[in-house]
């Protein structure tokens, strides 16, 4: 998600001691190695589609048996009162590095990933756009995930984060907007979250992240974005620059037709392809020169990674019919069981005159 700084520090503090004894838990062998095959990164799912061991990023996420084993990592991540989405413990191991790159998919478009770190050392910095911190043990980190970022262990010891992911409520953003930048402003005090043995707590995780088809407004609201950024960037040739809009325009009316006819139903399904497969071959014969202004990034990667991507879902269309369905069944209540009212009962609008004299005279 983009950030107003590239860095934003949280007030709060937690237990570090708890939670290096619930890592200390858990073997090797649970964990995960990167799925772009990193050197020597890997995770442990704590929230994960269905609860399993997976890397997904959309889906009915769950608790998984490892979060589960964590008695306080829970009551970490229930604190802040939000729903969440895909979470993890992060290990990065001595000499090793999180390359810089920018998350540029769908999923990080409404997103944002907090940071916990467990263990660390000063020697582990993370980069973001031009600004490098040290994150502390127990501290806990916000970054501009839009802008390049990457994670240098510089120390003879392995790493780990507790990293959890939210879009957060407006309680969080409004708490993020009074939060510390470093070197620009200070925030609030700190406050520690002490771990409270056998307290048992509830955490909200998303359900429904993902539509079998992007809504309209959706893709309306990608495509202006995107417009404004590259926009911004007065370097972008003018010509290859209009060519970009035109086509992002066509595509955003053309989806929404497409949607008003056919919605979720399969029989939009061959309709949907055939507008990707059509605006991608128009994307793909645009010039590679138009980059947006906030992070430099081509153009063309960014709409095959935030808006193609996520276009179309075949996979969670039956769930989402399902509970569109029963949303949609009339609910049988007490008032619709009621016998009919004779002429001469009170209304029972409790108007005190009887029902031949008020509502049944105008039925």
């Amino acid at each position: 998600m983009k950030l107003k700084h590239p860095f934003i520090r949280l007030p709060f503090r937690f237990d570090v001691e708890q939670l290096r004894k619930e890592l200390a838990n858990f073997d090797q062998s649970v964990w995960m190695p990167h799925p772009n095959g990193l050197k020597g990164n890997s995770a442990m799912p704590l929230i994960s589609k269905d609860g399993e061991d997976n890397d997904h990023f959309h889906g009915s996420m769950k608790v998984t048996p490892h979060l589960q084993r964590c008695e306080y990592i829970q009551q970490v991540i229930a604190s802040f009162g939000e729903v969440f989405g895909r979470s993890r413990l992060m290990k990065l191991e001595s000499g090793c590095e999180v390359s810089a790159h920018t998350d540029t998919n769908y999923h990080w478009h409404s997103r944002v990933r907090i940071h916990i770190p467990i263990t660390t050392f000063p020697e582990v910095i993370f980069h973001c756009g031009d600004s490098a911190v040290n994150m502390q043990a127990g501290e806990c980190w916000l970054f501009d995930s839009w802008q390049q970022h990457q994670v240098v262990n510089g120390s003879e010891h392995t790493r780990v984060h507790l990293v959890i992911d939210t879009s957060g409520s407006s309680r969080f953003w409004q708490m993020v907007d009074s939060a510390e930048v470093p070197g620009l402003k200070k925030g609030p005090k700190d406050s520690l979250l002490s771990y409270q043995k056998g307290k048992s707590v509830s955490i909200a995780t998303e359900r429904f992240n993902n539509t079998p088809v992007m809504s309209p407004g959706d893709l309306d609201g990608l495509v202006e974005g995107l417009l404004l950024d590259f926009a911004a960037n007065k370097s972008n040739p003018q010509a290859a620059a209009d060519a970009y809009a035109q086509v992002l325009f066509d595509l955003s009316k053309d989806w929404r037709s497409q949607f008003y006819l056919h919605g979720y139903q399969d029989s939009g399904a061959q309709a949907y392809a055939g507008l990707l497969e059509h605006y991608a071959a128009r994307i793909q014969s645009l010039p590679d020169t138009v980059f947006t202004a906030s992070n430099a990034i081509p153009v063309k990667d960014i709409i095959f990674f935030k808006i193609f991507s996520a276009a179309v879902a075949p996979a969670v269309r039956d769930e989402f019919m399902s509970m569109n369905q029963q949303a949609r069944k009339k609910p049988v209540t007490a008032a619709s069981k009621q016998q009919p009212v004779s002429r001469n009962q009170p209304c029972p609008c409790g108007s005190g005159k009887k029902y031949k004299r008020c509502h049944g005279a105008a039925a």
